[in-house]
Order: C-alpha cells, then structure tokens, then sequence
C-alpha cells in the first residue's frame, strides 16, 4: 500500500519542480545569488600635457634710486639757499596695465601638478615720479630747476616653475623663477620736448627673480580659467655720470631699482582629448 502511494506522489513532485524550473528559464527573473557593480573611472587626468593661453591684469612698478653729480658718489639730500631744497633721491610706484600670453608644460602626479611655464608681455605705459627740486649742475647752473623720473617696460617675461595641488576642478599651485624686462628708464628737466632736457637715458634688458601664487579652474577638459599675484625684482642698475647714458655730464643714476607686483587674469587651452571613460562592469557570480 505504502509503495503504491509513496512512488505517485514522489514522480510528481519530480515533474511538478521541473515545470518551475522551465517556467523560470522561459519567462521569470534570473536569480542570482550575488552581483557587483563597478562604477565608471571618474578619475580622468585632466591636467596632464601642453597649454596656451592669454592674460591681462594690473601691474604696480616701484622705481628707487638717487641722483649725484659728476663724482658718481651719493649725496645727500638737502642744498642752499632754504627757498631751494635739493632732491636727489627718488621713490615712486605707479600701477600700468599688463598683457600677453603665456604656453606651458605640466604633468600630474595623483593629485600634485609638475610643471614649467613661459611667458611673454606687451608694452606698458610709462610709470612716472612726481616733480623734484633738481640740482643746479643739472642743467648748466640754472637754480631752481625741477626733474621728473621715469620708467616704461617695452616688453617683459619670464621662464618659471609651476607646483600645484588639484583639488576636484581646481588646482592651487605656486610659481617661480627668471624674470626679464626690456625698459627704458629716464630723467627729465622741466619738459621731456628735446634731448637737452634729459639727465639720464638709456634703453636696456635686465635680468630679475619673480615668485607668486594663483588658483586655476577648469571649466572642461580643454578650457580653464586662472588668477594669479606675482612679485618681480629686477635688481639694481647704475648710469654713472662717465657712461654714454648719462647725457648732462654733472648727473648720474645710482642704484636704480625696479620691482613690481602683478595681479592678473588669464585663460587656458590645454590640447588634447579626455581618455574615455570605462563603462560599467557587472559581475555576477
């Protein structure tokens, strides 16, 4: 009796689990026991590579220094009578407009950017000093004459490093390195009309250090936008009284110096094209 029941039902359990099954392998869900999702590579370095770009901003110069006569020495301010106090020192700092290009280098390391840069800019106006009470050897024993300081950059660069931390679409980074600058630095009597009135002039490229920060941004993958200060030193020159710069055989221009602080804007075209991204990877096991 047993077997005669016992055996009926156990075949159709049998077929009635394998109808399930089938059913399942036509029409119903999958099951799986375990799945992982691997994200997509966001991590695409976006930094890495050759770059060109343009500038503007502000430029403040600082011009230092002192007069003397024919003996090339240093003088102290003051003179006679009362009415006529003699300059011969100068201190004056003006802002100008500063523009240009610049291409570059870099590579990224993680998160930390390696790079090299260089730049070149355009003319800047003339920073000038207010009017002193010049020396009467100025101009041939005249009393009361005045002078004016002047110095302008004709162009100017610069060839430095760049380190920097990237941070999401931003990179902070810091700056320096060799700084040159073709000016022409002069000192007017009264007027700046003819030759005559000038003491000193000369055109010359000077050599200097320059050091500075910035903030860079990227928009995409090709485009970023950047603000940066930069401090330069152009170092000190002399035009003693025996040099064909110094005009008036009386004057000289000692221990002049030039220096700037710069605050500028720019943007950047990194060429190339982004990897692409992986896709989506789903395992299953």
């Amino acid at each position: 009796m047993f077997k005669r029941v016992a055996l009926p039902v156990a075949a159709a359990a049998v077929l009635l689990t394998s109808g399930v099954a089938g059913a399942a392998d036509i029409g119903g869900p999958p099951i799986l026991r375990g799945s992982e999702v691997v994200a997509p590579y966001e991590d695409v370095d976006k930094w890495s590579g050759v770059y060109v770009g343009g500038h503007v901003g502000m430029q403040i110069i600082r011009n230092t220094g002192h007069h003397s006569n024919g003996t090339n020495g240093p003088i102290p301010d003051g003179g006679a009578p009362p009415s006529l106090v003699y300059n011969f020192s100068y201190d004056y700092a003006q802002a100008k407009m500063n523009y240009g290009l610049h291409i570059g280098i870099q590579r990224l390391f993680g998160h930390f950017l390696i790079g090299a840069e260089f730049d070149f800019d355009g003319p800047s106006g003339k920073a000038t000093s207010p009017w002193y009470n010049g020396h009467v050897a100025f101009s041939g024993g005249v009393a009361g004459n005045s002078y004016q300081q002047r110095v302008g950059f004709n162009w100017q660069g610069s060839l430095r490093a760049r380190v920097g931390f990237v941070h999401h679409k931003s990179l902070f980074y810091l700056t320096g390195g060799l700084a040159f600058a073709n000016m022409t630095v002069c000192t007017v009597l009264d007027d700046c009309v003819t030759g005559a009135n000038h003491v000193v002039r000369y055109t010359r490229t000077r050599l200097g250090w320059t050091i500075g920060a910035g903030i860079e941004h990227k928009f995409s993958y090709n485009w970023s936008m950047r603000a940066e200060y930069r401090y330069t030193n152009f170092g000190s020159r002399n035009c003693f009284s025996t040099d064909a710069c110094s005009i008036n055989v009386d004057a000289s221009d000692i221990n002049n110096r030039v220096e700037s602080h710069m605050v500028r804007v720019g943007v950047s075209y990194l060429f190339g094209a982004p990897a692409m991204p992986m896709a989506p990877i789903v395992a299953r096991y």
